[in-house]
């Protein structure tokens, strides 16, 4: 389109009276490139289906994720992307803009194929998660504890970013994708920096972008709990070498529970009781903390800003441009208004979504499972990168095309 226009410059349409321009066609004879998207985006996704599920290959994976890094990193830019294709949903729903059906499959896709097998999107046709999973060098594991703390992060960041987007700001969370510039090729102080932060952090700590902030891998989570076919440590009878949950690096492999330790079930049961019963407690906070909350988020929003710096007299170049622009206030206040009344209703909602997560994930980790003495995957937190299926010395036997050994 630049060359287009650069022509057009240096070449102007003569003078004549009846002359028409001839019309080139080239927008019909080109496809919407959003269908090409899609279209490799569900071949990706099939590919590791089987891959992960029929050939449980780590190898197969890693081939999978380096094509994806190509294809949707390189070739499409990053898109699909887990950081803008939510905030471009959010916005459309509450404010009415156009959004492409091809747009909307590329949001809904994954996470259909979540409900299906689970989180193949990160695996296989993320490029964020395609970065992170191949320079990874040692991963070092975080205490359990601390990871429970970190989950509520993406929650988190998911709710702020889609009600600030549905508010009509801007995205902020795309300007701090750390991963962007290493496709588009463009590095600029200070993104540049945060970009060298992840990737060194990625080097040592498992997927910290995908795991503690990425809020798509929030929704993927959510929807891979359900899903129709989970992922499994092993088609065979555990032994319980533990080496699954030694190789895996994203605190996803629950170790079996000891069902013989009566002080066990009696303390898990009172804690349990109580968390039920402070529920409504910790959702009427959330809410109370989110409406707190609103008016810092809304700064964030351009109109809000404006005319908080416009009521204050503060020479800066938005409020000069707009004493300039001839617009009334009456037209800023108005789009302050509506934009504070959404983000004051968003984070209130937010902050019971919020509590509500958090609750369900100490209720989760109070509950006793079923009687099992095997090593069992949580489908929300698997990444379905195949460690556990190196792991595994039962594996082998049990994969199309390997020759194992007994144990």
């Amino acid at each position: 389109m630049i060359i287009s226009m650069a022509s057009s410059a240096r070449f102007p349409a003569p003078e004549f009276e009846k002359h028409t321009l001839p019309s080139m066609g080239l927008e019909a004879l080109i496809h919407d490139t959003t269908l090409w998207r899609v279209t490799m985006l569900v071949v990706f996704l099939l590919i590791s289906g089987i891959c992960f599920h029929r050939f449980r290959s780590r190898k197969a994976m890693i081939l999978v994720c380096l094509a994806g890094l190509i294809v949707f990193g390189y070739l499409f830019k990053s898109c699909p992307c887990p950081v803008g294709m939510f905030q471009n949903v959010a916005d459309s729903a509450v404010n009415g803009h156009a959004i492409s059906v091809g747009y909307l499959l590329l949001f809904a896709i994954p996470l259909a194929s979540a409900l299906i097998w689970g989180r193949l999107f990160c695996s296989g046709a993320c490029p964020l998660g395609a970065v992170q999973e191949l320079l990874s060098l040692k991963t070092l594991i975080v205490p359990n504890a601390l990871d429970r703390v970190l989950r509520m992060l993406p929650i988190m960041v998911l709710i702020v970013s889609s009600v600030l987007a549905a508010s009509g700001a801007i995205y902020p969370l795309c300007y701090l994708d750390p991963y962007l510039p290493l496709f588009i090729l463009i590095f600029t102080f200070p993104f540049a920096i945060l970009s060298i932060v992840f990737l060194l952090l990625g080097m040592f700590v498992s997927r910290p972008f995908c795991r503690y902030i990425c809020p798509y891998g929030a929704l993927l989570r959510f929807f891979s709990i359900f899903a129709a076919k989970p992922p499994s440590i092993t088609n065979a009878d555990c032994i319980n070498c533990k080496l699954c949950e030694q190789g895996c690096p994203n605190n996803a492999i629950l170790p079996p529970e000891d069902h013989e330790t009566t002080d066990l079930h009696h303390t898990g049961t009172r804690r349990l009781s109580l968390l039920v019963a402070c529920l409504p407690i910790a959702l009427f906070a959330g809410g109370l903390i989110g409406h707190i909350a609103a008016p810092m988020f809304a700064q964030l929003h351009p109109d809000v800003s404006l005319l908080d710096d416009v009521q204050s007299n503060r020479q800066t170049s938005a409020a000069r441009s707009f004493a300039v622009s001839g617009m009334p206030l009456s037209n800023l206040q108005t789009s302050a208004l509506r934009a504070n009344n959404i983000m004051s209703i968003g984070m209130s909602m937010g902050g019971v979504l919020l509590s509500a997560c958090i609750m369900a994930e100490l209720i989760s980790a109070s509950r006793r499972r079923e009687n099992t003495h095997a090593y069992k995957i949580d489908s929300g937190l698997c990444l379905c990168c195949g460690r556990c299926y190196q792991a595994c010395p039962l594996e082998k036997k049990h994969v199309p095309g390997k020759v194992g050994h007994d144990q």
